[in-house]
């Protein structure tokens, strides 16, 4: 498997929705939730960000949530089910710390299945930053490669290679720009991340400003963004690494114009109603509502539950139609 770890620091929100977008053929469940007691998206995001609030040192630029995303080669696809996901999430949960908040979907719709698990950056309501360093995350990487490896030998194109002992199957088209010792190069670690950010991302300056809250640097050229840095300052265009930023300068086009309509209809509803007063704030509680029928679950009672990791089998009843 790649395990690849992202950061947030806004917009908990957009990620949470993002982890049960609706796929070509599927609609994704909660695979675990650990140390939740809500049964929705916004119930979820209400309690993350709750978590985030109790944080014991403070500043502006603090990751609020990490994104981990566990990867299966496409050759694997037949032998990876549901279950065998919900219990490598369980082991990850086990290795990085159960006393952090998880929340774990996978999502269906590339070549290759793919967990998404969102965990707080701080611990459950103590405020305590849950932050590893670079080598911890290495040997959680090695422990969970080693647990997949002697409990589900019949992966046998999801294990890179982390040794120089061991040989690099270089043939999928996720494993090609890796190194030896199975690391990914530079190159494909900021592809990874650009691309996780698109794929979640609905217009251009979202997009832009979700790259800056991972850390990545975008540049210029004839006044229009161009493509981005890594950390030798090496510049990689958007075009080069297959991204079109025409869909997404549609979608700021779209959104223009549907703001605008919404404003025009204001108007109207104003000049009709001259004595009537407006409640712009109760309009866009109006418009957020909407979208939370599209995305949470049609169940929106997030009375108490039990903390703990729980699976999607405790769920059958509160995500029947949604998540």
């Amino acid at each position: 498997m790649i395990l690849k770890n992202l950061t947030r620091r806004s917009n908990t929100g957009q990620l949470v929705n993002y982890l049960f977008k609706q796929e070509k053929d599927n609609k994704p469940k909660p695979i675990l939730k650990h140390n939740l007691r809500s049964r929705t998206t916004k119930g979820w995001t209400k309690e993350l960000d709750k978590n985030f609030e109790l944080r014991l040192n403070k500043r502006k630029d603090n990751i609020r949530l990490h994104h981990t995303i566990i990867s299966f080669s496409n050759k694997d696809k037949n032998q990876v089910n549901p279950e065998l996901l919900k219990d490598i999430t369980k082991k990850y949960i086990e290795l990085r710390g159960k006393e952090n908040i998880y929340l774990a979907s996978s999502h269906h719709d590339k070549e290759h299945i793919h967990l998404h698990i969102v965990m707080s950056a701080t611990k459950l309501i103590t405020g305590e930053s849950n932050r590893i360093s670079r080598q911890e995350f290495k040997d959680l990487k090695l422990a969970l490669d080693a647990y997949q490896k002697e409990k589900y030998p019949e992966l046998i194109h999801s294990l890179p290679a982390h040794g120089r002992s061991q040989k690099l199957q270089l043939s999928d088209p996720e494993l090609k720009l890796q190194d030896r010792e199975g690391k990914l190069s530079q190159k494909q670690e900021l592809l990874e991340t650009v691309q996780t950010v698109f794929d979640r991302t609905k217009s251009l300056d979202n997009f832009l400003s979700e790259l800056k809250s991972e850390g990545i640097k975008t540049y210029d050229r004839g006044g229009k963004v161009y493509g981005v840095e890594d950390e030798t300052g090496r510049h990689y265009r958007f075009k080069t690494l297959g991204f079109d930023l025409k869909k997404l300068e549609e979608l700021n086009r779209q959104a223009q114009v549907e703001a605008k309509q919404l404003q025009e209809l204001a108007s109207l509803r104003d000049a009709k109603n001259p004595d009537r007063e407006q409640d712009n704030e109760g309009l866009e509680r109006e418009i957020e509502d909407d979208n939370e029928n599209q995305t949470e679950d049609p169940e929106s009672d997030d009375s108490e539950e039990g903390t703990g990791i729980q699976d999607e089998d405790d769920l059958d009843s509160e995500d029947a139609e949604d998540d």
